[in-house]
């Protein structure tokens, strides 16, 4: 029965509905496979629903939440979900104005212990939101070096410049870690994973490669 509940209210879109039934199922019956399946994807679909800016309290309460049910690692489903609310909270307040770097501290320290599925289109997707913050951010190298020089799909090597896009995602990654860095009172060098990544990359596109060793010069005559 309860089952059936939650599908009538899903049915209906109605997540914190359906959560609250499967939640207390679970609750009840922590050997029961189904509620806690039920759970991860209705938690997505919540999050979903509050990756806004105004709703960010709520949000990162329920990707804290996603974490404690231990989905299964081989679950690429659902680590690969969970990457576009991230993607879409991280948009939404970029373009509302109400990215705050403290803000920002606080949704990494969530998802920087969570095992997205990599490579995939939703985890290049979240790199992507993440770069566009630009100088909003201090801690744009950090993310970057976290989320990897080695993790870009083959769709992220390409450029499509029938749709306008001249830059590859791997070039405005790369682009923007190099920027990062140079703006970073510290001044340190690129990570070795930086440089790894760089000669693995030119033996794909030498000239998307050269483009990124140019910008690496500019830095270092500055």
């Amino acid at each position: 029965m309860s089952y059936q509940q939650v599908k009538y209210f899903q049915d209906l879109e109605d997540y914190a509905a359906a959560y609250k039934i499967a939640r207390a199922d679970w609750d009840a019956n922590p050997n029961l496979q189904w509620p806690k399946n039920t759970i991860a994807w209705l938690l997505i679909k919540m999050m979903k629903c509050n990756a806004r800016a105004y709703a960010r309290g709520k949000f990162i309460q329920q990707l804290e939440e996603f974490k404690t049910l231990n989905v299964p690692l081989d679950d690429r489903k659902l680590w690969g979900a969970v990457a576009w609310p991230v993607r879409d909270i991280v948009n939404d307040s970029f373009q509302m104005q109400w990215f705050t770097p403290q803000f920002g501290d606080e949704l990494f320290a969530v998802i920087k212990d969570i095992p997205f599925d990599k490579p995939s289109e939703s985890y290049s997707a979240m790199a992507k939101s993440f770069i566009s913050l630009g100088s909003l951010w201090p801690r744009l190298v950090e993310f970057i070096e976290w989320w990897g020089f080695d993790c870009f799909t083959d769709f992220d090597y390409r450029r499509y410049p029938e749709d306008g896009r001249l830059e590859s995602l791997a070039e405005k990654v790369y682009s923007a870690y190099l920027v990062a860095l140079h703006r970073d009172e510290e001044q340190r060098e690129p990570s070795k994973a930086f440089f790894d990544g760089l000669d693995h990359w030119a033996l794909r596109s030498k000239e998307q490669a050269d483009r990124v060793y140019k910008i690496l010069n500019y830095n270092n005559n500055q």
